[in-house]
């Protein structure tokens, strides 16, 4: 009855979002930020024009001074993937016409930048924006990110869904290689029936950076992360409004768990040093120091250097966001995910895995607040506690994990999206209709059904 109700709901509402013939003119956009900041600005790319009836041109990509990725949309995605995934919805194009090229002397660039509110709801666009695509026959809006609100009626939500889940597909080069590093960790996993746990790790220097988050560096460390500072965010944080308080940001969980730490609670987890274990992460802060105790609590320990060979990771070097996706691909096929920094990259996936599962993802957001405190007074060397023992430390976590186990199971909510609870991390109900079909179907690499059929054997 549920699979019935959801392909009669999926007919109506694509009803309601049928193409009108012709349209308002062209929409282009320019996605910034990282891999996921630029997936979504491609989805919302997707709903506006549906909106307007625009024909979207394939989104560029801007180049972003944090990721430093020069790669354009069909380096990062199949583009005759998306295009023919959308026909009947949004008309896509690669190039605007010759006669409007010529416009503006073959040069995109050229068309005026309309800048669009963050978050704008869909009377500015329809009152706004749909008016001057019409007199102007095509729109530039940059920056494009988080320019859509999360309300929107039920035909432009679903577009968000079918391009998300079903329009982007990784581009073949990522694909192939995704794959490869799945089935190797799957078969690196053979003690654990090739189940494995991902840890999306957010210790590299420009986050420990960013975070004002004091370590074990002493004063060195701190001289050589204001230097760093300043060199990536020029002044952003000397301003005199801004009081920065280490301890502070630690009490408040805002500082990234380290390598031990995140080790540590597994351990506390239940999760014993049989446990093959995919860190998702860029160069982690002085690797060898922070990872040698990560590994000798996990020897089963991995990543994408060393499950890839140098030849094949050689075309992906200096491109963060393709390195980016061969993470995002590991991760999404793996028994657990673990979360230990906020971000687009775990937001994206915990709803791309609840999209899969049908709701039920095992993902581990630890309460790093409570975490800060239980571990204070940690001996790493003997896994030992001062004050109240490692035992009480293991009821501590695992209480821990039943509430993460709790919130990973997607509940249909009955508020309002908001910037917390977007589609793109709760995708059930809206996106239900399409999993009607097949989940097969909505796929990241062209040879998932050893993914598949791996999670059909081991859920």
């Amino acid at each position: 009855m549920l699979l019935l109700a959801a392909v009669v709901l999926c007919v109506e509402i694509q009803k309601k979002g049928e193409r009108s013939p012709g349209s308002s003119g062209y929409l282009i956009v320019d996605a910034n930020g990282g891999l996921n900041q630029q997936r979504s600005a491609i989805c919302n790319a997707v709903a506006v024009a549906g909106l307007l009836n625009a024909i979207l041109v394939i989104p560029r990509f801007e180049l972003n001074s944090v990721w430093r990725d020069p790669s354009q949309f069909g380096d990062i995605y199949d583009e005759e993937h998306f295009i023919n995934n959308l026909k009947g919805y949004v008309n896509v194009v690669r190039e605007l016409p010759e006669a409007l090229m010529e416009r503006y002397d073959q040069n995109i660039s050229n068309i005026p930048n309309f800048r669009v509110q963050a978050w704008a709801t869909v009377n500015y666009y329809l009152g706004v924006v749909l008016p001057i695509l019409r007199d102007q026959r095509v729109i530039r809006i940059a920056p494009f990110a988080n320019r859509l609100t999360m309300n929107v009626p039920s035909h432009i939500q679903l577009l968000r869904c079918i391009t998300n889940y079903k329009a982007l597909k990784f581009s073949p080069p990522i694909s192939s290689l995704a794959e490869k590093l799945v089935s190797r960790m799957i078969e690196r996993s053979s003690m654990t029936g090739g189940k494995y746990v991902s840890v999306h790790l957010r210790f590299e220097q420009d986050m420990v950076a960013f975070s004002c988050c004091v370590y074990e560096g002493g004063e060195a460390e701190k001289l050589k992360m204001d230097s760093f500072r300043e060199q990536e965010w020029k002044g952003k944080f000397k301003r005199k409004d801004r009081v920065i308080v280490p301890a502070l940001n630690r009490i408040e969980g805002k500082c990234p768990l380290t390598p031990v730490e995140v080790g540590l609670m597994l351990r506390g987890m239940g999760f014993d040093n049989n446990t093959s274990i995919y860190i998702a992460s860029g160069k982690i802060y002085q690797a060898e120091k922070h990872l040698a105790p990560l590994l000798e609590m996990f020897p089963f320990l991995y990543t994408k250097e060393s499950l890839a060979t140098p030849d094949e990771l050689a075309p992906f070097e200096g491109h963060s966001s393709k390195l980016a996706a061969l993470d995002y691909t590991v991760s999404l096929f793996s028994e657990v995910f673990v979360t230990t920094q906020g971000g687009n990259f775990p937001q994206f996936l915990m709803g791309h895995r609840r999209f899969l599962f049908n709701g039920h993802s095992k993902t581990i957001k630890p309460d790093k607040r409570k975490l800060v405190v239980l571990l204070q007074d940690m001996d790493i060397r003997y896994l030992s506690y001062g004050l109240l023992g490692w035992k009480a430390f293991k009821d501590e976590m695992e209480v821990m994990l039943a509430e993460s186990d709790r919130k990973g199971m997607m509940v249909p909510r009955v508020k309002k999206f908001n910037r917390k609870t977007s589609i793109y991390t709760y995708p059930l109900p809206e996106c239900a209709c399409l999993q009607s079909s097949n989940n097969s179907t909505f796929r990241l690499t062209e040879g998932a059904n050893v993914l598949n059929s791996h999670h059909e054997s081991t859920r």
